[in-house]
């Protein structure tokens, strides 16, 4: 393979804020022409979501949507217009693809239902990634990455041993795992699409695909239905100690700490993760921690003197830089990494040594701004990412000029109408 592997499939991009954008991203950092469809006046909210102060168009420059929507072209059109419906379904007529998250009942409001989107496209693939999808009691409900956490069993599994209060993770994690599983299911129709010339609907629900991720606490659940946290140990008790220790804190100014949402900070945490993996480990790091008698305790005595052997690997954590601490029990063969923080990460020399951190040049961005490169690396294709986030309505006139043959004339009436648009109208912030 030496091209891109979605090179040639078009995909009408209905989607909004994270799952679905992050979907339909992964499509065209891989080839596909995706037209990211906003209305003028319901546009992805997530253009406005943290924006840089200071700029003039704050949709166009938000760090949140242009990371997930490079890649783009960017198609205004005001679906609950007739006019614009006929416009979408004429565009649908050239396209492969169709991603929405709307809740369950948007597109039939929008007399968008599947038998009329099929009409216009009997080949057409379409992904619809309702929260909780398109069936059931809570088919109505609104469902966000976090919500999705917390009913997927997810967050049950998370806190302290003898806590019994779940933790979010700290990011609305259905969210971009329903956006791989949207994508995945875009294969999949492809796929059947090539066996049997039709199009097909898929309903990916997202709280179901987050469920899946639980793996083996159902199994465990199906056992013995009560709900135990513990933390950063092992539930088995099969390798001790383990767990995230402290170590010196790191002087470190964040780079756009001007910004009211993001106070400065003249230190940050530095940690290390720690698992001792068996009895060998265990001997090296007692000499580490100038215990060498500990090297004789077995794992029951380990794991029964855990909160214990905690305290001497934190002691001996908490005056050393967290890359010297893993570097020093690495030599010593004990399995250790460090626990990179979201800033700290752009600074990994692994990830940078392979060329993950990518720079795209857009308008309205720092040209310095580092973007995490495409998921997937194909060895003998050239699939580098050349083209940002698109502007908000950049290529509303270019794709109906050249897929629909629309003249001046006609696009300068959709305008007039507000049926398409250069900018949002009535915009926010927030």
């Amino acid at each position: 393979m030496t091209s891109s592997p979605f090179t040639g499939i078009r995909v009408a991009d209905l989607s909004m804020m994270w799952a679905g954008p992050f979907a339909t991203k992964l499509l065209g950092e891989q080839g596909a022409e995706v037209l990211k469809i906003e209305s003028p006046t319901a546009w992805d909210n997530i253009r406005t979501l943290i924006p840089q102060p200071g700029k003039a168009d704050p949709w166009n420059s938000s760090y949140y949507f242009n990371t997930y929507n490079r890649a783009k072209k960017s198609v205004t059109l005001d679906l609950a217009q007739a006019q614009g419906r006929q416009v979408f379904l004429e565009l649908l007529a050239h396209c492969d693809v169709l991603v929405e998250n709307y809740r369950a009942d948007v597109l039939d409001r929008l007399d968008l239902g599947y038998d009329v989107l099929q009409a216009a496209n009997p080949r057409l693939i379409i992904v619809s990634m309702a929260g909780f999808g398109k069936t059931g009691p809570d088919r109505g409900l609104v469902g966000f990455g976090p919500v999705i956490e917390q009913m997927s069993g997810l967050a049950a599994l998370t806190g302290y041993e003898g806590e019994d209060v779940p933790y979010k993770c700290g990011v609305s994690y259905g969210d971009p795992v329903a956006g791989v599983a949207a994508a995945g299911a875009v294969v999949l129709g492809l796929l059947q699409r090539r066996r049997t010339g039709v199009g097909m609907v898929v309903d990916l629900a997202q709280r179901e695909v987050a469920a899946t991720l639980a793996g083996s606490a159902f199994v465990s659940a199906a056992r013995d239905p009560h709900v135990v946290h513990h933390g950063n140990r092992h539930p088995q008790s099969a390798v001790a100690p383990r767990g995230c220790y402290r170590c010196a804190d790191e002087a470190r100014l964040y780079r756009n700490a001007e910004y009211s949402l993001l106070p400065a900070r003249a230190v940050d945490e530095q940690w290390i993760a720690v698992s001792v993996l068996d009895d060998t480990m265990w001997s090296a790091l007692a000499a580490l921690l100038g215990q060498p008698a500990w090297a004789v305790l077995s794992l029951a005595d380990r794991v029964a003197r855990h909160d214990e052997l905690d305290e001497a690997i934190a002691a001996w954590c908490a005056p050393l830089d967290a890359a010297e601490a893993v570097a020093t029990l690495r030599d010593h063969a004990i399995a250790a990494s460090r626990v990179l923080d979201t800033v700290a990460i752009h600074d990994d020399p692994h990830l940078r040594s392979r060329g993950f951190w990518i720079q795209l040049q857009h308008p309205r961005m720092d040209p310095d701004w580092r973007q995490p490169g495409p998921s997937w690396r194909f060895m003998n294709a050239d699939t580098r990412l050349e083209r940002p986030a698109p502007l908000f309505g950049e290529h509303t006139r270019p794709v109906p000029r050249q897929l629909l043959g629309y003249d001046d004339a006609r696009l300068d009436e959709l305008h007039a109408s507000n049926v398409i648009g250069n900018e949002p109208i009535n915009p926010g912030v927030g």
